[in-house]
């Protein structure tokens, strides 16, 4: 089969949407089928790198407009021949673009999250309606979004996955450092970091690594400051996709602090559990709570619970064994649930069950 991908953005830019949709591409290419991944570039994005094994068109961007980009190339450059056409929402230019592409293929539309503005709905339904099938990560999703307001009959939950190979290659923190937590993620509000930095405050011997960017940056850097543990925290801004390994081998755990379901499910927390790491999240009802294992692979506090999330970060640094026994526990849910051979499999099977029992 050959798959055509309507991407926002793709690797190297680094991102859970982004990381979704590489592994799937490059998944189902390593079984034996054609993956052609479309997404836009814009001046400052981080270079290729290395080749990879599904093919990759990126159409220039000449500016952002509000959320989205102004790549007019990108129209373009989707008349490809595709016997599936997968759209990744949100994502309003692949709305655009599928509406005025005239073709046959049969439609997989991956809900991802729902638009943040009611005035890029109409495309977004067109797609949905036109959809074969469209994919969620989770059941939470079907409860959460309001663009799948009946469109529920042809929704699939199929679980994100990662390569668990490359996580599993990353060591255990040095032993006899100071306790150290991260945080990976864009610095947005909902990511909950001011409640992260508040909990730090009362854990007076743990260190904190945050990385990643955002317009959050400077007001939390100053928070940092006036919760007095400027000293305790290093901020690492974006940090390359290939290299976060590196930063993942420091740390003693993962904490996501989201106070909102605009986190929808954390594909961070699969990559830290991989690495033998176990996490903290919140009780936010979203995708979130069906990765974490709450006392198996990780700890669950309330939503904006300063005091809770501070007790959590302090079992898990002063207890090397719980640690231990929950960075176990979670290497082994991703096995079994949320790896990139599972996603691409199924993904597969779908692709041939929309495209009819004749076709290979």
């Amino acid at each position: 089969m050959r798959i055509l991908h309507l991407a926002k953005y793709y690797w190297p830019r680094s991102g859970g949407m982004e990381r979704v949709i590489q592994g799937l591409a490059e998944g189902v290419a390593e079984r034996g089928h054609e993956a052609e991944v479309l997404a836009v570039t814009a001046f400052g994005d981080p270079r290729p790198g290395q080749r990879r094994r599904a093919a990759v068109t990126r159409a220039w961007s000449f500016a952002p407009v509000g959320t989205q980009e102004l790549a007019p190339g990108y129209m373009r450059a989707a008349w490809k021949r595709a016997d599936i056409i997968h759209l990744h929402h949100p994502n309003s230019l692949a709305d655009m673009t599928y509406a005025l592409r005239v073709s046959l293929a049969p439609l997989v539309v991956t809900q991802h999250a729902d638009y943040p503005s009611f005035k890029y709905w109409l495309p977004s339904k067109y797609a949905l309606w036109r959809a074969e099938a469209i994919v969620v990560p989770s059941a939470a999703h079907i409860a959460l979004s309001r663009e799948l307001r009946g469109f529920e009959g042809k929704v699939h939950v199929v679980p994100f996955g990662i390569d668990e190979r490359r996580w599993e290659l990353v060591p255990p923190p040095p032993p006899g450092n100071p306790p150290r937590a991260l945080f990976i993620g864009r610095l947005l509000e909902y990511k909950g970091v001011d409640f992260l930095l508040r909990a730090l405050a009362l854990v007076p011997d743990l260190r904190l690594d945050v990385v990643g960017s955002g317009p959050e940056l400077h007001r939390l850097r100053t928070l940092s400051r006036a919760v007095a543990v400027e000293d305790r925290v290093k901020w690492w801004g974006e940090y390359p996709d290939e290299d976060l390994p590196r930063r993942m081998a420091d740390a003693d755990f993962l904490v996501l602090p989201s106070v909102d379901v605009q986190e929808m499910f954390g594909m961070v927390l699969l990559e830290a559990m991989a690495a033998g790491r176990p996490i903290i999240t919140t009780s936010v009802p979203s995708g979130v709570r069906e990765v974490n294992a709450p006392g198996v692979t990780g700890l669950e506090v309330p939503i904006r619970d300063v005091e809770a999330l501070a007790d959590a970060m302090r079992i898990l640094s002063q207890d090397a064994a719980l640690r231990e026994r929950m960075g176990a526990a979670g290497r082994g849910r991703v096995r079994e649930r949320f790896t990139v051979a599972a996603m691409a499999e199924a993904h597969l099977d779908l692709y041939r069950r929309v495209r009819g029992p004749s076709q290979p």
